[in-house]
């Protein structure tokens, strides 16, 4: 009798915990119904796609390009990344600016040539994003506070953020930036970490941190007006990564779709 009792109890729980297991695979598949307009993705489609979006609950994406190969219900927002896409441009509801031109990595365009060749970027946007510049826009004589002196056509200002886990620091940054302009913010990349940062020290910041982080700026930013969208920047390791390298959530994935 006492055997038989000792079995079941094991039955029981090896079906729980093949449940959890079912669990948890399903709450990283499932398709999932966004629970806001503004929360969105920068994704990397040579790595993940729809799958990805589904799981993470996101309304919006972009791909630092101006087209996407992804099927998915998920809208789309073009970027011009550098000069050298600026034949690629149509006529787009919302086209976000040059990426990152203040670094020499990445779009690498001096505030001249950005400002000689924005009006393609004009004449086919009906909304279109500020140049979303790597270094701090505050600082005086920043790329993007030389880009703005001359008043070109921007209708939002594109912010990029990575100073770790001070959510208060964040928010207080966020608030000058549209005190500085006063225009209406896209957050299109942040997270405590940078790619590299999280490669040469991926527990930089526990968990706990990352969690806490992820669930006050997105509380702010969901409530706050001015911010029109944002988009966490998925690390690929540490505690800043969104997926694990088979494209699972992670528990900042999970932090981050939970968010409201």
């Amino acid at each position: 009798m006492k055997k038989l009792i000792y079995l079941c109890m094991l039955c029981n729980a090896l079906s729980s915990c093949s449940k959890e297991k079912i669990d948890l695979q399903q709450s990283n598949t499932i398709q999932r119904v966004p629970n806001s307009t503004k929360k969105g993705l920068g994704l990397s489609e040579s790595r993940f796609g729809a799958v990805q979006l589904d799981s993470l609950g996101v309304s919006w994406y972009y791909s630092w390009g101006f087209t996407s190969g992804i099927s998915t219900s998920k809208l789309f927002v073009p970027m011009v990344f550098s000069l050298n896409t600026l034949s690629k441009i149509r006529p787009s509801q919302t086209i976000l600016g040059f990426n990152e031109p203040d670094n020499a990595s990445q779009s690498n365009i001096p505030v001249t040539n950005a400002l000689s060749n924005w009006n393609p970027l004009v004449t086919n946007a009906v909304r279109l994003g500020s140049p979303a510049s790597a270094g701090n826009p505050l600082t005086s004589g920043s790329w993007l506070s030389q880009f703005m002196v001359s008043n070109p056509r921007v209708d939002f200002i594109t912010v990029h953020w990575y100073k770790g886990v001070n959510s208060t620091l964040f928010i207080n940054d966020m608030k000058a930036i549209i005190a500085k302009w006063n225009k209406p913010i896209w957050v299109t990349e942040f997270a405590p970490q940078t790619v590299s940062s999280s490669t040469s020290n991926p527990t930089k910041y526990s968990q706990t941190q990352v969690t806490t982080f992820i669930n006050t700026v997105v509380h702010w930013m969901e409530t706050e007006p001015m911010v029109e969208k944002y988009a966490f920047h998925d690390s690929r390791t540490g505690t800043s990564a969104l997926f694990t390298t088979t494209g699972s959530l992670t528990s900042s994935g999970i932090a981050y779709r939970d968010s409201k």
